[in-house]
């Protein structure tokens, strides 16, 4: 019998800062069952699943269960979170805001030492059951009837949601938004969509109008649980206090959550320097906060405490924690500073009073509002940093010119010292197209500023001995006074200007004779 060493990967929802992911959803060695270790011999016949004891199947389906990590355990995590959320929001008699019931859900979960590698999907699960509106035709209110098949329409959104998580937002070929705020929340509502067009809206689960409904409806600015009749008195003092209380919850949640990660995770990396320095030997460096929990701890604490004052738009502020928290769950490498973490949750804050009017009790909207805000401060950070790029381009360009244009302006073309040479014009064609080379253009023949100065012309000793024999012949015929020379060529007309045309040798010969007679 051999062993063959088999690993796999398994979920980590803590998260490393010495790792290149900080994803709530890591990946760690683990040994895998005790029956994948082990292989029978080649000469052996490998028995069928049907000859494995019972103990092996139960084992395998508990070792599932606890790793979580086959699609199908990741589902019915979902389902169960949901249906537990769904009923602790609106089953009974009590009235429960629908953010206390969704960070319960998920802090029991976390806190479940048996649970822990099942977070991420009961998150989900808490989103898909906390903002719901099943069975919801008419006025949006606290005290809609439950049905039980209310509980089969969560359990079909549950399963779609599921699908969505498992097969498109975290298949690792793809890892959709991996690392930005709202993952989680953004897979409830892309799920809720889904389900919403193809079988709650048709059938009539759920009115049509949950998508424009603060357009027909009175909503409270970020208070979708609380709606009123059109004939209902609308005050803008109200709606502006509940704003601002919107945007500074949100702002709040944000920024302290993302602090306390960034603070422990510096606190994490001197631990580590400490014992490569052998300083620490003996201590291991503290184990990484949970970047769920720690947001969500956190939001519990916010609301208990305005709960406390018995504030009359306490809701809003609710739902306001809850997105500056789904901001604060970002990932570490996305988001690096405390500065960012505000920046990303006031855009946040902005989309969140923008889509108060619509998708109206959709699961998953804070998550997908706190997304919007990440997406946009990623996008403006982008076209930022192209501006930046363009003007620093563009002013060496500019920089470029200038000098160019300095070097033109110090080159000014002189007064022309070139030789000038009276010369006949039948003599000029003796020299060739070497003699012309040699005389420089005048001022009006100079290039345009915008081209580039042609540079002065080489002169050889031939040419410049060419020059001094041309001088010293133009001398010698001003001072003798002798005949101009002309070039052996035809002379087009007659010696003495009438008459029967010769040829200028005929004619020389003639008065050689003459002179001789």
């Amino acid at each position: 019998m051999r062993k063959r060493n088999h690993i796999s990967t398994q979920t980590s929802l803590i998260e490393d800062p010495h790792h290149t992911e900080s994803d709530p959803e890591e990946t760690t060695i683990q040994p895998s069952h005790p029956i994948d270790d082990f292989t029978l011999d080649s000469d052996a016949a490998a028995p069928s699943s049907r000859s494995l004891p019972l103990h092996f199947h139960a084992a395998s389906l508990a070792s599932h269960l606890k790793q979580g990590k086959i699609w199908w355990v990741k589902n019915l995590t979902i389902s169960i979170a949901a249906v537990f959320t769904y009923s602790y929001n609106n089953v009974g008699n009590h009235s429960t805001n629908v953010q206390i019931a969704i960070m319960t859900v998920i802090t029991l979960v976390g806190a479940t030492p048996f649970c822990s590698t099942h977070l991420i999907p009961a998150a989900i699960g808490a989103f898909a059951g906390g903002h719901n509106i099943i069975g919801s035709t008419g006025l949006i209110d606290n005290a809609n009837e439950i049905h039980y098949s209310n509980f089969g329409w969560l359990l079909l959104l549950s399963f779609a949601v599921g699908m969505v998580w498992c097969f498109i937002v975290a298949n690792p070929r793809w890892n959709i938004l991996d690392g930005y705020a709202g993952r989680l929340g953004t897979t409830t509502f892309i799920g809720m969509n889904l389900v919403m067009l193809t079988i709650f809206g048709p059938l009539g689960v759920v009115d049509w109008d949950r998508y424009y409904y603060g357009m027909v409806q009175v909503i409270h600015i970020a208070e979708e649980d609380a709606t009123l009749p059109l004939a209902s008195a609308w005050e803008w003092t109200e709606e502006a206090e509940l704003a601002i209380g919107y945007v500074l919850a949100v702002l709040w949640l944000g920024i302290i959550g993302g602090r306390t990660r960034i603070f422990h995770q510096k606190y994490i990396a001197q631990q580590f320097e400490s014992v490569d320095k052998g300083s620490g030997a003996g201590k291991q460096p503290p184990t990484p906060l949970n970047n769920v929990l720690v947001p969500v701890l956190w939001t519990m604490l916010s609301i208990f405490a305005v709960n406390v004052t018995q504030y009359k738009h306490g809701a809003g502020l609710f739902n306001g924690f809850a997105v500056g928290a789904y901001v604060a769950m970002a990932s570490l490498q996305k988001i690096t500073s405390t500065g960012k973490f505000a920046v990303v949750s006031l855009l946040a804050a902005g989309w969140g009073l923008a889509l108060t009017p619509f998708f109206v009790g959709f699961a998953g909207k804070s998550g997908f509002t706190s997304m919007m805000g990440h997406v946009t401060h990623e996008i403006l950070v982008n076209l930022l940093n192209r501006i930046r790029f363009l003007w620093k381009l563009r002013q060496q360009e500019q920089e470029m010119q200038q000098q160019q244009q300095q070097q033109q302006q110090s080159f000014s073309p002189t007064s022309s010292e070139s030789i000038v040479v009276e010369e006949d014009p039948e003599t000029t064609n003796t020299l060739g197209q070497d003699n012309e080379a040699n005389f420089e253009l005048p001022n009006e023949h100079w290039p345009r500023i915008d081209q580039k100065p042609k540079k002065e012309k080489f002169v050889t000793k031939y040419q410049r001995r060419q020059q001094q024999r041309l001088k010293h012949l133009q001398q010698h015929e001003e001072d003798e006074g002798s005949q101009i020379l002309h070039h052996r060529a035809w002379v087009a007309l007659p010696a003495d200007g009438d008459g029967v045309w010769q040829h200028s040798l005929e004619q020389n010969a003639e008065k050689q004779e003459q002179d001789i007679a």
